[in-house]
């Protein structure tokens, strides 16, 4: 898929390491100053490159914003696949308790992951990540996601799944919201609330009674 947050996709690998030290510099800087006092050139200052090589890449601090949603959705499912491997046989709900965990961990580990993980969450908040390209509406996280279940976790359809997908992906953000509102490392109480909600919900969407329904 084409991301629209990128002018020219790096090839030699001299470049490559230019992106991804620009890249690094947002996320600290993220976690440093916040989004909204982010600025492409204290990102390029940061990085130690001219103000104007941001944008030979990036579309200003929207493309940034967007790739580095994009590598963290690409961390994610690499985290994912190692603990997937982990696991043996795994049913929906197990698959959104791993997808919390993962989650939670990165937000505690990964240099501006709580400010940009996939959205802006405040009231209005953008997306970060491209639109997706079902007809449904579901977004890129909702279909890499279940093509990640599918295709690598060895799950079963769901029945009408970027909905499913969509509304666990907001109700797990807004529950993570919450939780790390108080605390850097993430309210314990509010994210086991979450564990809970999305074992639920998953187990009613993938039983039988509810597919034949």
């Amino acid at each position: 898929m084409e991301n629209p947050g990128i002018r020219r996709r790096p090839v030699q690998k001299r470049s490559i390491d230019r992106v991804e030290r620009i890249l690094d510099a947002c996320a600290h800087l993220l976690d440093e100053v916040g989004l909204d006092a982010l600025t492409t050139v204290d990102v390029a200052r940061r990085a130690g490159v001219p103000s104007g090589t941001i944008y030979q890449f990036f579309d200003g601090k929207p493309g940034m914003l967007r790739e580095l949603a994009l590598r963290n959705l690409d961390l994610l499912l690499v985290r994912l696949r190692h603990r997937v491997a982990e696991e043996g046989p795994l049913t929906w709900p197990r698959a959104a308790e791993l997808v919390l965990a993962v989650t939670v961990e990165m937000r505690r580990t990964v240099p501006g992951y709580t400010v940009v993980d996939f959205a802006d969450t405040r009231p209005g908040g953008q997306t970060f990540l491209p639109p997706g390209e079902t007809r449904e509406g579901g977004d890129v996280l909702a279909e890499r996601l279940y093509h990640f279940a599918l295709d690598e976790a060895g799950l079963p359809p769901l029945p009408d799944p970027y909905h499913v997908m969509r509304l666990a992906i907001q109700a797990t953000a807004a529950a993570l919201h919450l939780a790390f509102a108080t605390s850097p490392d993430g309210d314990p109480v509010m994210i086991e609330q979450g564990r809970t909600l999305l074992r639920a919900y998953f187990a009613a969407v993938s039983s039988p009674v509810s597919s034949a329904g």
